[in-house]
């Protein structure tokens, strides 16, 4: 019975984009570029400077070929790069039949914070969560900065009445501080973000103003300001966020090994809560009267 088949092909890099056009040549509906097994660099992070680091000389490609002629394909392939290609560096598999709807919303569940705050995508909400459609814009609650910044906002939110949420991402911080009865805004410099966020303030309901606003550019401080980014970027904003922060200060996306740089930047504000998940520290600051 015909079949779709898996091929991998280790080629040198300056080969790659020669050997992925007699892919699709071949039939290829995508070839993907990977790197060898133990060969991938560390993720490069926001706050990383410099030039990146060397790209490895070999590169794996991986693709899928519908009934193929493997000694055919393979023929072809050795004519292109000759001796280049080792007799290990050609390999076939089966492609995995996989219903990737299904396999993407069992990664979206909801989840309680309180008793009265629920986050959850659209197809598993219960009556009165908080309803975030995975979008462009970050913020599922699937990470833990997400979580830590709701529970603080959860335990904070009695004590409140406006919330500004700086990067707001898919609008979640936002959506969760309008649901528990305040008045909400949140910025963002990504466009897409921005116009998730609005679609899930729709789908629940909520007014809340969203925008591509600058944070340079806001007047009007917030009892409550949320700002879940990367230790690095807190600091550089920091003299707008300690502006903009009438009473509450919630810092999130904090690795360990970067919390006294936080520290140092917001020293003019009181610590009041610590959150801790793993590599990652929320902050809770507060403006003493």
């Amino acid at each position: 019975m015909a079949a779709w088949e898996a091929l991998r092909v280790r080629v040198r890099r300056e080969d790659a984009a020669r050997v992925s056009r007699v892919l699709f040549a071949l039939g290829a509906s995508g070839v993907q570029e990977d790197y060898l097994p133990g060969e991938a660099p560390p993720p490069r992070q926001p706050w990383e400077h410099g030039p990146p680091a060397p790209q490895p000389p070999e590169v794996l490609l991986r693709t899928a070929l519908f009934d193929p002629d493997r000694p055919g394909v393979e023929g072809t392939l050795r004519d292109v790069v000759g001796s280049l290609l080792g007799p290990d560096a050609i390999e076939w598999g089966t492609v995995e039949e996989v219903d990737w709807e299904a396999r993407f919303r069992a990664g979206f569940t909801s989840f309680a914070i309180s008793d009265r705050l629920v986050i959850a995508p659209p197809w598993d909400a219960p009556v009165g969560a908080v309803v975030v459609e995975p979008g462009c814009g970050f913020g599922t609650g699937a990470h833990p900065t997400t979580r830590q910044a709701l529970r603080a906002l959860d335990a904070l939110a009695d004590q409140a009445e406006t919330a500004l949420d700086i990067g707001c991402g898919s609008g979640i911080l936002a959506l969760a501080a309008a649901h528990l009865g305040l008045h909400a805004r949140g910025i963002d410099v990504d466009r897409a973000a921005i116009g998730d966020a609005r679609a899930n303030a729709a789908r629940n309901g909520l007014e809340i103003a969203f925008s591509t606003e600058r944070i340079s550019g806001l007047r009007v401080p917030a009892d409550l300001v949320l700002a879940n980014l990367h230790a690095e970027l807190l600091v550089e904003l920091s003299m707008d966020l300690l502006r903009l922060t009438g009473r509450w200060l919630v810092l999130a996306g904090i690795l360990q090994d970067r919390e006294i740089l936080v520290r140092k930047a917001f020293a003019s504000l009181a610590p009041h809560l610590r959150f801790e998940e793993g590599e990652w520290v929320c902050l809770v600051l507060r403006r003493e009267r």
